[in-house]
């Protein structure tokens, strides 16, 4: 059932909400970082200046031999589009390779000062065609003092008593840069300076101006999770355990926030315990027998107050219950490293802090105890804060302030909070996971709610992915709230393409977006990656199709670009029927050119054929959105398999070693896992008896086939090396011709010819007393001839000369 709040409790609340949405927001003079704008032919331009903001669905031939190469001659041949009157203006900021290809993001400069928020941005598909450029270049810097009339450390101490510093520094920067605000105003030299201070609280971004000390702005830039209220010794690592909650207790239980499973003042109980998890602390540091919640993904700090220490301890047993402060230490390593896992080893896609070189720094309870949570961009941090429940104990609240680290690592420092995309986007990262656990049905309210821990509770109301809005006309001012318009419109994707496909798309667009992008921008750029990493038709057009459903304006694409392309199958004759498989998407399968014999509709086809030889089908998508979509061929290759030989069964004596060889193929597995291409069986270690023996063996094709092989070892104690009483060979040596004599024809006398490889080159079946052999065509060396009655058995040496 529903947790209801009292209606004079919930005032009470909003009350203390709006005093504490006003802490430090006196002297805060917000800049709205989005360029004025207007759309001309579909394409997003500068209101001031006329020059083109954003180009998508490009198709542009990438010339050079360097993507920073091909980025700087495509904008030299389009500089009076971006209104660049002279490239030198622009210097290689940031550059990133990845699923999607490349992005080259220039920074605008005039003499040598860099032009505050002002880049070119250059996308280069792995095709190598320019598919998409974002810019806010400013045209208007032709002009400009880079002379400072006050000093750096002037302006630092400025800052400071702007935003009313106290306590110790924990991170700070000074430069200078060329200011336009929104590319409308006065045109400034300024000083950027950037202060994280024990307080106020956040990342502060105060701009001085270089020549006067006036206050231009001062800002918090830090990304919150909700609206803002209030090494010498040798280091190994090793695998710890942890108790977690994945993603939430009430996820986990199924439950209501109600009854035992509520947070009573950080207290724990039987219910709130059983619905933790035993999981492995993967990668953790240990140095001079101390462990650490320090990894290559992960990395605990203890950077903000509360200053509760790094919880190092010298076992690698992490199993607190949340009543523990180092609860919340390890279920925020646990989910990051997860996170950052999957994103680098599953999805494929390379991203780390670009700030400090190693695992996500992390303080558990920071933020004073307040009830929020942060990413710091200038020093790349996040930090949970402890008022209500513990934000470090719901996964959402953890993965959405790393959705923000993510947006500022992938765009290199350039994350924009337009329209709330960035809390849009830490929404969306934190529910893609939540979601990937299964724990709630589409029917549940709690399948849609974000924050479900932490939220939806008496301390506050949480957020959802359902959010009914559209675009432009539901957007309010407020980035928590409008960031669930994009949120909301990524789980529709993700409910019908499945998460891994919309995750990649999404990060692979979002590194596309600059400082001053909006939703649509990102939308746009979201479709570009999913294009630029080969998407199906119809997988682009759910992108489209919901994109358009939200209000977002998609620019047309061409649907015949996107054939169904499948890679060409090669198998092997086993006897199966062979199988291709589609990408996921429904289609039309032939066997003709013309399209006329349908064989099958789905995704895969049935070949139903199983002999060697070159099979060639055509197929389409079924889907009627993508009927202007070209037909593709696909080419199915059966190989043969292995002829493997190891001759007829034999017998041997016990004094005898023969040689089974599997001649040449590109690898072997005996029966006892030898992997030569030979194998000896010698008599006097294997004693008499009958044994079997086998070898597999694979081709150059990767084909696989096996032969097996019967030997029989006797007592042979009738053997006469030299000759017997019954049979007589000569000459030997020979340089081609011997005979073998019987007194008396013996039926069932079996001769064979084994070369000093072991292998049978000659077997004779005699039908009288004397046989003539003709060895002039057989090669010089040692050769064992083999005689066997039903009751003699001989071995004589043949050198052939």
């Amino acid at each position: 059932m529903k947790y209801r709040i009292p209606l004079l409790l919930l005032v009470i609340i909003a009350f203390i909400n709006s005093l504490c949405a006003q802490n430090n927001k006196s002297w805060s003079l917000p800049i709205n970082d989005e360029i004025p704008y207007y759309y001309k032919d579909g394409v997003k331009m500068n209101k001031q200046h006329s020059s083109t903001l954003l180009l998508a669905n490009l198709n542009d031939e990438a010339i050079g031999k360097t993507p920073e190469e091909m980025a700087l001659n495509w904008i030299t041949n389009n500089k009076e589009l971006l209104g660049i009157r002279n490239t030198s203006d622009l210097y290689i900021r940031y550059t990133r390779s990845s699923l999607s290809g490349n992005t080259i993001r220039f920074q605008q400069s005039f003499n040598n000062i860099p032009v505050y928020q002002s880049e070119v941005v250059v996308h280069i598909s792995p095709k190598n065609k320019i598919t998409y450029v974002y810019s806010t270049f400013n045209p208007a810097i032709t002009n400009s003092s880079t002379s400072p009339a006050i000093s750096k450390e002037n302006a630092f101490q400025v800052a400071q008593n702007e935003i009313k510093v106290s306590g110790k520094i924990l991170h700070s920067e000074n430069k200078l840069f060329i200011y336009q605000k929104n590319q409308t105003g006065n045109i400034k030299l300024v000083y950027r300076v950037i202060i994280e201070a024990e307080s106020p609280i956040g990342s502060w971004e105060v701009l001085v101006d270089a020549q006067n000390g006036e206050i231009i702005s001062a800002m918090d830039k830090a990304f919150y999770s909700k609206e803002k209220d209030k090494h010498p010794n040798q280091k190994t690592v090793v695998n710890g355990t942890g108790n977690v909650f994945n993603p939430d207790p009430l996820s986990f239980a199924n439950v209501a926030y109600a009854g035992n499973y509520v947070d009573n003042g950080d207290a724990t109980n039987a219910q709130l315990d059983a619905a933790t998890l035993s999981v492995t602390l993967l990668d953790i540091d240990l140095t001079a027998g101390t462990h650490k919640l320090k990894g290559p993904y992960a990395e605990i700090q203890d950077f903000e107050a509360p200053n509760k220490g790094l919880f190092t301890q010298a076992t690698s047993t992490f199993n607190f219950n949340r009543f523990d402060d180092a609860f919340e230490a390890v279920n925020c390593y646990f989910i990051i490293d997860q996170s950052m896992r999957y994103i680098n080893q599953t999805l494929g896609i390379s991203l780390m802090p670009y700030q400090y070189a190693t695992g996500v720094r992390y303080d558990p309870h920071g933020l004073s105890g307040a009830d929020n949570s942060h990413y710091l961009p200038s020093s790349g941090r996040l930090a949970f804060g402890e008022g209500g429940v513990d934000d470090a104990e719901d996964a959402d609240v953890i993965i959405h302030e790393l959705g923000h680290g993510l947006h500022d690592w992938l765009t290199g420092g350039s994350a924009s909070s337009s329209q709330g995309l960035g809390e849009g986007s830490g929404d969306y990262w934190g529910q893609s996971y939540s979601r990937s656990l299964g724990q709630w049905i589409s029917s549940d309210p709690e399948y849609q709610w974000f924050f479900s821990w932490d939220g939806h509770n008496p301390f506050w109301s949480g957020r959802v992915t359902n959010y009914t809005a559209t675009y432009p006309s539901g957007l309010t001012g407020a980035i928590h709230t409008d960031g669930q318009i994009w949120a909301t419109t990524l789980m529709r994707i993700y409910d019908i393409l499945g998460r891994e496909k919309v995750d990649k798309a999404f990060l692979e667009g979002l590194a596309l977006t600059g400082s001053s992008s909006n939703q649509q921008d990102a939308a746009i750029a979201v479709r570009q990656a999913a294009v630029d990493m080969g998407y199906s038709c119809p997988d682009i057009n759910v992108f489209t199709q919901e994109f358009t459903a939200t209000g977002y304006v998609m620019p047309p694409l061409n649907l015949a670009q996107f054939p169904p392309v499948i890679a060409d199958v090669v198998e092997c004759a086993t006897g199966i029927p062979a199988t291709i498989i589609g990408n996921g998407n429904s289609l039309n399968w032939y066997d003709d050119f013309a399209l006329t014999n349908l064989l099958q509709t789905g995704d895969s086809l049935n070949t139903g054929e199983t002999n060697q030889g070159t099979y060639i089908y055509y197929l389409k998508y079924s889907d009627p959105a993508c009927s202007v979509a070209p037909a593709d061929t696909v080419t199915l290759t059966i190989n043969g398999l292995p002829n493997i030989n190891l001759g007829v069964d034999t017998t041997i004596c016990d004094n005898y070693v023969y040689v089974l060889n599997a001649n040449s193929f590109n690898s072997y597995l005996w029966q006892d896992n030898s992997t030569s291409s030979t194998y000896t069986v010698d008599g006097n270690v294997t004693g008499t008896g009958t044994f079997m023996y086998w070898v597999e063996v694979t081709d150059g094709n990767g084909c696989v086939n096996r032969d097996s092989i019967v030997v029989n070892v006797s007592i042979c104690t009738n053997v006469n090396e030299n000759a017997t009483n019954n049979i007589s060979i000569y000459p030997t040596p020979t340089t081609g011709i011997i005979t073998i004599s019987m007194n008396s024809f013996v039926p069932n006398t079996k001769i064979q010819l084994i070369d000093n490889l072991g292998r049978i080159v000659l077997e004779i079946i005699p039908k009288e007393e004397l046989s003539v052999i003709n060895l002039s065509n057989f090669s010089k060396g040692m050769y064992s001839l083999t005689i066997q009655t039903d009751s003699d058995f001989m071995v004589k040496k043949i050198i052939k000369k």
